[in-house]
This record gives C-alpha cells, sequence and structure tokens, in this order.
C-alpha cells in the first residue's frame, strides 16, 4: 500500500477505536495516527519516513529537522541491511517495541499514546490486504493475508480500498461528533 493508503488507515483506525471505546480523540490524534501508520515502513529507505523528512522553504525548520531525517535515514539503512523490510515492524513484535518506545506518552498523554499504537498496528491489518501479506509472526511462520488474492499496490483495487475507508471515516466521525453531523444534516437539507 502506499503512504497516502497508510494514512488513511490510521485515521480509520482511530476513528474506529473512538467508536468501540466511546472516547473523542483530540485533534492532534488525528495527524498523529496517520504519521504513525508511516512507520513501520522506516525499514524501507524508498519509504517516506525511510528517506528522511523533506526540506521546507523555512532555513530555521530545517535545521531542526535535519537531525531527525539523518536519523530516520540511518534507521532505515540499518533495518533494511540487517532484518529486511517487511520483517520486524511489520509484525507483532514490532507492535510491542513500538508501544515500548513510545510508552512514556501514556500517563502524559494518553490520547496520543492511543493514537500512535492505533496508527502503527493499522499499517499492519492495511498491508495483510497487500498480495504478499504481513509476518505478524515474525520471524516464524508464513505471512498473513486478510484476502486470497490480496489487494495490488498502487493499483485499482489501493484506490478502492482507500476510498472506501474514506467513507468509514465520514461515518465515524459523524457518529463521534453529533453535533458536527447535524449541521451536516441541515446542510444536505437545504442543497436538496
Amino acid at each position: 500500500m502506499n503512504a497516502t493508503t497508510h494514512a488513511v488507515f490510521g485515521v480509520a483506525a482511530l476513528v474506529g477505536a473512538s467508536l468501540f471505546t466511546g472516547e473523542d480523540p483530540a485533534l492532534y490524534a488525528y495527524p498523529a495516527a496517520a504519521v504513525a501508520a508511516w512507520i513501520p515502513d522506516v525499514d524501507n529507505p524508498r519509504s517516506r519516513l525511510g528517506n528522511g523528512l523533506s526540506r521546507t522553504k523555512s532555513p530555521v525548520l530545517d535545521k531542526l529537522i535535519r537531525p531527525v531525517s539523518w536519523g530516520l535515514r540511518a534507521l532505515s539503512f540499518v533495518l533494511f541491511r540487517t532484518v529486511g523490510h517487511r520483517t520486524l515492524t511489520h509484525s507483532l513484535l514490532g507492535v510491542v517495541i513500538f508501544a515500548a518506545i513510545v510508552s512514556p506518552l501514556a500517563p502524559l498523554v494518553p490520547g496520543l499514546y492511543a493514537a500512535l499504537i492505533t496508527g502503527y498496528a493499522s499499517h499492519l491489518v492495511a498491508d495483510a490486504l497487500n498480495t504478499r501479506g504481513v509476518p505478524l509472526l515474525w520471524p516464524m511462520g508464513k505471512p498473513f493475508k486478510l484476502l486470497p488474492g490480496g489487494v495490488r499496490s498502487g493499483g485499482a483495487s489501493e484506490f478502492m480500498v482507500a476510498v472506501v475507508m474514506v467513507l468509514a471515516i465520514g461515518y465515524g466521525l459523524y457518529e463521534l461528533y453529533p453535533a458536527i453531523g447535524r449541521s451536516f444534516d441541515r446542510f444536505l437539507a437545504s442543497v436538496l
């Protein structure tokens, strides 16, 4: 799956988890879940995070993000050379390690912690729809697939999966925020 689809899955997972728990996430949780959904692909030097952060038009901001960018590139190189792509970071062990790394956030900002874990885990679900699947029990076992044939990355079927997830997000947000839903209903009634 591409980075956009993973971001959509991250937000959809956060919305779904919020509906399940009955908790309204803070606004910052949505982009956090989207970015966390990219983290498992840090083991691929060509991925959004594995390639480092993009330069900005602000020289000050560039100086601040340069160390993070180099750190991401170094981590990507080490992971790719030692365990390869779609191994450790795409497994349940990877989820546990990530949860441990971000665990200091849990008592301080529980909503952010939940968004990060949810976003990360959503990546595995999205890739389980892919033709290659994910090695949930890495280093043992075969890749786990949710669909027999799988969804080809970058194809029309991936686009359709992303569209369905966006619609699910819309419905979930409608249910999570009833006041916004009522305003939307009034808007639709006036237009139609």
